[in-house]
């Protein structure tokens, strides 16, 4: 490594921790010195020049800042993937913040109308925290998208006559309605018994949830959309579901 030289864009992403789509994180070195610098070269690197660059260490490597890098990400993620990987940095319950919104503000401005600027005005303001995984992401969008309003990502919720706390992934507390997304990881034995009595916990305080598994969400979406429209309380659509649909088709 150069002087002055991060590892950035993917390769940045991935020591950050922010999940990629599998055709986004392809393996290759990124490598990023400041302007008018020359890039670096090499068999399984690809090297950039940049006006806007700053860094520190992850691990003892030299990685981009975490808001420059949301930005970077902004020219190989589609407008859903670029909010998912905002909301992964700035954190959950029980994941650190490795940013703010008024540092990923900040970076946008600085990076102006680069590649990629359309898609970051657009992802910015739909960040949220608190979100566990990209899916989770990927629904609250989509819901969004539905005409549901008032969304609370992974918000307190009481049960057992105020003896427990629970955090459903996304759900309309006036409503009593959860969404809860459910991975590969729910098939288990022991996790589908903590997933019934977690049901169990929400159905006696009066709450409807609506499950949501990888199939519905990247695979069966019309069947999904059809059957939350019966949950949304406000049925106008905007435009941009048939986008968002398309998206998810190809993720």
């Amino acid at each position: 490594m150069q002087e002055k030289a991060f590892f950035s864009h993917q390769t940045a992403a991935e020591l950050l921790g922010v999940p990629l789509p599998a055709d986004v994180a392809d393996g290759t070195l990124h490598v990023s010195v400041p302007f008018p610098r020359t890039p670096p070269r090499g068999r399984g690197v690809i090297g950039h020049s940049l006006g806007v660059l700053t860094g520190g260490t992850v691990e003892g490597l030299p990685v981009c800042s975490p808001e420059l890098v949301w930005c970077q990400l902004s020219t190989v993620l589609g407008a859903l993937d670029l909010v998912a990987a905002g909301d992964h940095l700035i954190g959950a319950r029980s994941r650190r913040p490795r940013v703010d919104l008024r540092r990923l503000a900040e970076a946008v401005d600085r990076c102006g109308g680069t590649t990629g600027a359309r898609a970051r005005a657009w992802a910015l303001p739909r960040i949220r925290f608190g979100a566990d995984s990209r899916p989770e992401t990927l629904l609250r969008l989509l819901l969004e998208d539905l005409g549901f309003r008032d969304l609370e990502v992974n918000s307190p919720v009481l049960v057992d006559r105020g003896r427990r706390t629970l955090h459903p992934d996304i759900s309309i507390l006036r409503s009593r309605l959860a969404f809860e997304y459910e991975g590969d990881g729910h098939r288990a034995r022991r996790q589908r018994a903590i997933d019934i009595r977690r049901r169990e916990a929400f159905e006696a305080e009066g709450w409807t949830i609506v499950r949501v598994t990888a199939d519905d969400l990247f695979h069966d979406r019309d069947a999904l959309i059809a059957r939350l429209a019966g949950f949304v309380t406000n049925p106008g659509r905007s435009a941009r579901t048939g986008a968002i649909r398309d998206e998810l088709r190809a993720q």
